[in-house]
């Protein structure tokens, strides 16, 4: 299973943080510099957003989310393709679109698509306008 940190590390060619076959491992933001196509830019890996959660760790994580939502010129929304649209997700792509920033929307975890029921087209319908689906396995 591949999750955001392991999203990070591909693109910034190194194992920079920390890469478990669980939810919840980065709680604060990770930063690094990367080149992908000749562009420069910095990478912020962070945690995952439980919006609703009441829990003064989730929140905690969230807030640290939210700086580097702040600070970002482009978010990459990384989605499980496995699960399908989720009421976080759901959430989460109202968050975003305040932002009014641009997001790039990734499909993780479509090492088997085509063989699965999971229809990609479905998270188009999470209506971030502007967005660019692509595949992560």
């Amino acid at each position: 299973m591949y999750g955001k940190s392991t999203f990070f590390n591909y693109i910034v060619g190194q194992k920079i943080s920390i890469v478990e076959d669980k939810p919840g491992v980065t709680r604060d933001r990770v930063y690094a510099d990367a080149e992908w196509r000749t562009r420069k830019f910095t990478l912020i890996d962070t945690a995952g957003i439980e919006p609703k959660s009441e829990d003064e760790i989730l929140i905690s994580m969230r807030e640290q989310v939210q700086i580097a939502i702040d600070i970002a010129d482009v978010i990459v929304f990384l989605t499980d393709i496995k699960q399908g649209i989720t009421e976080a997700d759901k959430d989460i792509a109202l968050l975003l679109k305040k932002t009014k920033k641009p997001v790039v929307l990734v499909c993780n975890k479509s090492d088997n698509f085509g063989k699965e029921n999971n229809d990609i087209y479905e998270f188009y319908n999470l209506g971030i306008r502007g967005t660019t689906c692509c595949f992560f396995c």
